[in-house]
């Protein structure tokens, strides 16, 4: 059937205009962005205040959320609207379509960091339009490339073909079993493409492209018809089919398989040991790389390095291909740190990483040639992890200077959940420095004013102890002036150092950096902003999982265990 032959069809049948009011409605009520979301112009917006709370250890009473040390303080979480990549991912996942179709989507909007913020994900009608071209692309290319598993039956044979097909495949696309009500309203969609005169497989495929603008599938656990409501404020236990597709979006960033969705079914994922033996399975498939592909690139804001460009006067060696080299090597390492369980605290204390000719140059080390990635040393004196990373630093860096300003806030923002508030209004950047100035002795005087001391005060600190790496990450000991690098550094707690190794060494002993990435897996694993109710399941998640003898599967553990993960609140604004 071909798409125009489908969107005839879809209209005439009334499940376009279905699915354009049900999703327009969602996008409205749920998505709680302002219209910049709804259109996906990709910009900072402020966070849903929603709440979230308590991390989980008890495993005595497995039939209901344990609300341990924290008490019952679980938060709302809005309808989450599949992002660009999520949407990707997950029509790869089910039907093998490999061609992005998100990608022609407008960019998601991004709240507290990330692009998964329910409070972000509205639908516009331009992403509606999009959306509607996608399912039906995605619906023909899955019956091109799996027609014979998907109509699974003879209809000529079996009365109840067409029910059993839309059973199947709805289970895999909602993410949990359909209604007799859904199943019934997906037979009625085939049978109308039968009395148009279309052949049984063209109307599966007519079926399969409706369901593909449901909300069911565009959304996130909408609930069955005549499932029991919750009154406003109540908080109840996920279900397992729930839990799967939070735990999948969380690990995978994609829709639970077959395996995940078949222990759901068999209720494993309320027994404890059930739960760990599907997260243990995920977190070793190779989809669990998307830890880095959509929690660890937010999360540094390596998206970054795409906009930057050193001055070619000043590094000629710099291009495209030391650009992709600068990322893949943070890829490596993180992924390298996940694949061996190893700590959070190796994120920025390590000094073992993977470089090729071109990092291992800026490294000034030895062994690697060519375009291949090699597991290399680094110098534990002037390295240690991400904060000491090539890409990290030309990221943050003027074209031919270090910017001690950026590199203060990407610290504070990132490693400290400390982010400045915007510069009041009028307020002028500080000046280059003027013949013989320092870069500290412009940020002193800026400092001098009060409008600026309250933001300075805690990132210039921050960024001058990054002062021995030049604009493309050589380490250096003197400056562009030609002068001894100044690199004593303050946390905000008062704490000095003296450089970036550090500065690292401290922040991976403070509490501030281990909640800050407790607070950032909390926020995307769960899609919504923390509140100050979460303050107590973060920091106990931070206390146990980001330590010198606790891994990232720790970590991760932990999270997924906690109650905010395990549960859910209604608000009764919905």
């Amino acid at each position: 059937m071909t798409i125009s032959r489908i969107s005839r069809l879809a209209i005439g049948g009334g499940s376009a205009l279905w699915a354009i009011s049900a999703i327009l409605a969602l996008g409205g009520c749920y998505g709680g962005a302002s219209q910049d979301g709804a259109d996906g112009g990709g910009s900072e917006t402020d966070g849903e205040d929603a709440d979230d709370d308590d991390d989980d250890d008890d495993d005595d009473d497995d039939d209901a959320p344990p609300y341990g040390e924290c008490g019952e303080k679980v938060g709302f979480v809005g309808l989450q609207r599949l992002t660009r990549d999520e949407y990707n991912r997950t029509v790869r996942d089910l039907f093998d379509v490999t061609s992005n179709p998100a990608d022609v989507f407008p960019p998601d909007s991004v709240t507290e960091g990330f692009d998964n913020n329910a409070d972000s994900l509205t639908i516009s009608p331009q992403l509606t339009s999009l959306l509607m071209d996608a399912g039906e692309t995605v619906a023909a290319i899955a019956m091109v490339k799996h027609g014979s598993e998907i109509v699974s039956c003879d209809p000529a044979s079996s009365s109840t073909c067409a029910d059993d097909i839309m059973r199947d495949l709805a289970l895999r696309v909602y993410r949990r079993p359909p209604s007799d009500e859904e199943v019934d309203a997906l037979v009625v969609l085939v049978q109308s493409a039968l009395d148009e005169g279309e052949t049984f497989d063209d109307a599966i495929e007519y079926a399969l492209s409706a369901m593909l603008v449901a909300p069911q599938f565009l959304y996130r656990n909408i609930p069955a018809p005549g499932a029991a409501p919750l009154a406003d404020g109540e908080v109840s236990a996920l279900d397992d089919y729930a839990v799967a597709t939070r735990l999948s979006y969380f690990l995978w960033g994609s829709t639970p398989d077959d395996t995940l969705l078949a222990a759901a079914g068999a209720g494993e994922l309320s027994d404890p040991d059930g739960l760990r033996a599907e997260f243990n399975r995920m977190l070793a498939d190779d989809k669990a790389e998307a830890l880095y592909d959509s929690f660890a690139t937010q999360w540094l804001q390596l998206g970054r390095l795409g906009t930057a460009w050193p001055d070619p006067m000043a590094y000629p060696e710099f291009d495209d291909a030391v650009r992709d080299s600068m990322i893949e090597e943070v890829r490596r390492f993180f992924l390298d740190v996940l694949e061996r369980d190893g700590s959070a605290i190796e994120l920025v204390r390590s000094n073992q990483t993977f470089a090729n000719a071109d990092i291992a140059a800026i490294y000034g080390v030895d062994g690697p040639t060519g375009d291949t990635f090699e597991p290399v040393t680094l110098d534990d004196s002037e390295r240690a992890g991400l904060l000491t990373m090539p890409g990290v630093l030309t990221m943050l860096s003027d074209p031919d200077a270090p910017n001690i300003v950026r590199r203060g806030v990407w610290i504070a923002e990132t490693m400290l959940c400390a982010a400045p508030p915007p510069p009041p209004e009028g307020i002028e950047p500080a000046p280059p420095p003027e013949p013989g100035q320092t870069q500290r002795e412009i940020l002193e005087q800026h400092r001098a004013d009060p409008n600026c001391a309250s933001c300075h005060n805690l990132i210039d600190p921050l960024g001058f102890a990054l002062e021995n790496y030049d604009a493309l990450g050589y380490y250096r000991t003197v400056d562009e002036a030609g002068d001894p690098v100044d690199n004593l550094g303050e946390l905000p707690d008062g704490t000095t150092v003296n450089g970036a190794v550090e500065l690292s060494l401290e922040l991976s002993q403070g509490d501030m950096f281990k909640t800050c990435v407790a607070r950032k897996l909390m926020t995307y694993s769960l899609g919504r902003t923390m509140t100050p109710d979460d303050t107590c399941a973060v920091e106990q998640i931070a206390l146990d999982g980001v330590a010198e003898d606790a891994t990232l599967s720790d970590l991760l553990w932990l999270v997924v265990t906690s109650d905010p993960f395990l549960a859910q609140r209604i608000d009764g604004g919905l």
